[in-house]
């Protein structure tokens, strides 16, 4: 910069630049803003995105709002069917996931430095798995981390690398590249139902419509009465008689009234993977942690082979 005659500033006037400050006043884009933006982006819409972070509706419209009022920069068309990422944002979508796995990056590698589990142990894993198999594990769990664990119940795959926790109990034929699991036992299928029930089809639907059991539901079926997007909920309405569906064992078992019906060949056992991200799987003390769990899980009654 040039400074002409009597504008030129004098010692007395001059003041250090201090860049953190400038770049904090004028940042345009917010760390926390790109979880909000991607959740949105993933999800398709602003209630599934909140329920999937956390937090409530309207505060992910404010940080849309106030990340494109920053920016002057509008991200997303309002439709009928959600919101949808405008064509020419992509680019900018594809930047922000560089920079926040970049940022999960340094918060999985601050985690591995910690020498201790002090601040709580969070694990994912499916409602099933959650209400029947998991608590009978946890005292001793608790006992080997030496502190809280919280379980986080979601049929969808969580990103561990988001830092939303730390395991992942998850049954599934093979894990994603990014996380490393130990294979702790199996969950077997079967047709169950009422004997005196109906012998219509109870079908799966959301996360359970990718599985195989929903795969072979859908060859005996073109039109099932009824669906369920957990097996909590399967569950419950065959043993109400409405139908009949596939189910894991260890979960029918709990509902007086259902009986196996047929055991398919095609609906082949699960693994359940006791599963942590390739950053945290070096820490000795997730590695250790999680190695506990899936001895507990494969001595458990319910996946055993």
């Amino acid at each position: 910069m040039f400074w002409i005659g009597s504008d030129y500033p004098s010692p007395a006037q001059k003041k250090p630049c201090n860049t953190a400050e400038v770049m904090a006043k004028n940042a345009q884009v917010r760390w926390n803003d790109l979880t909000v933006l991607l959740a949105v982006v993933d999800h398709g819409s602003v209630a599934q995105a909140a329920r999937a972070l956390g937090i409530n509706h309207a505060t992910v419209l404010r940080r849309i709002a106030d990340f494109e009022t920053r920016t002057g920069v509008r991200m997303f068309d309002k439709t009928t069917r959600g919101y949808r990422i405008s064509p020419d944002r992509r680019d900018v979508i594809a930047a922000m996931r560089d920079a926040a796995e970049a940022l999960g990056t340094v918060e999985r590698l601050v985690n591995h430095a910690r020498p201790d589990l002090s601040g709580g142990l969070r694990i994912t894993t499916t409602d099933t798995l959650a209400q029947v198999v998991l608590p009978p594990l946890l005292p001793d769990l608790i006992a080997e981390t030496g502190a809280p664990v919280e379980v986080m119940v979601d049929n969808a795959h969580v990103d561990l690398g988001r830092m939303q926790a730390q395991l992942t109990v998850r049954p599934a034929l093979k894990l994603p590249p990014e996380l490393d699991g130990i294979a702790a036992g199996v969950v077997r299928f079967a047709v169950f139902g009422r004997q005196d029930g109906k012998t219509d089809w109870i079908g799966l639907t959301g996360p359970l419509s990718r599985t195989t059991a929903s795969a072979w539901i859908a060859q005996q079926t073109p039109s099932p009465v009824a669906f369920g997007d957990s097996f909590m909920a399967v569950a419950a309405l065959a043993a109400a008689g409405v139908g009949r569906t596939v189910l894991p064992d260890y979960l029918a078992a709990l509902w007086p009234g259902l009986v196996c019906l047929a055991r398919p060949d095609a609906i082949a056992p699960v693994p359940v993977w006791v599963g942590a991200h390739v950053d945290f799987a070096r820490s000795g003390r997730i590695r250790r942690v999680r190695s506990h769990l899936a001895d507990a899980l494969a001595k458990s009654d319910a996946l055993k082979p």
